[in-house]
């Protein structure tokens, strides 16, 4: 079971995190644009500093949009993981998004699963 801490909803996007185990997994819902990237970037920042296990998990199954900023801000999250030796798996795109990552060539530069549920097994 995964209990949710964060920030209180903003306008159209939330971000939370929580436990499953030892793995830290921060949920995303909402439009991720660039008014809403300092919501994720708090909480990312949060999730980092929480962190107890070599693994993240950023849970976008919720995600209703995201713009480049938003994607911009995936990018910096991913970079955060590489310079902390940290593995940072995304989950659960679809939709906008996933169209935006494939066209961008940035499905090969994520580590992706379909669900949070296979990236905890993976992890």
């Amino acid at each position: 079971m995964i209990m949710f801490m964060g920030n209180e909803p903003e306008s159209g996007f939330t971000a939370t995190s929580g436990l499953h185990g030892t793995t830290l997994v921060v949920q995303a819902s909402g439009e991720l644009d660039h008014y809403h990237t300092p919501v994720l970037r708090a909480e990312m920042n949060r999730a980092w500093n929480a962190l107890q296990s070599r693994t993240l998990i950023l849970d976008l199954s919720a995600l209703t949009f995201c713009d480049s900023s938003g994607i911009g801000e995936l990018l910096q999250a991913r970079h955060h993981g590489q310079v902390e030796g940290v593995r940072f798996i995304i989950a659960g795109i679809r939709g906008n998004l996933a169209r935006r990552l494939s066209l961008a060539g940035l499905t090969q530069v994520f580590e992706v699963f379909p669900s949070v549920a296979e990236a905890l097994e993976a992890a």
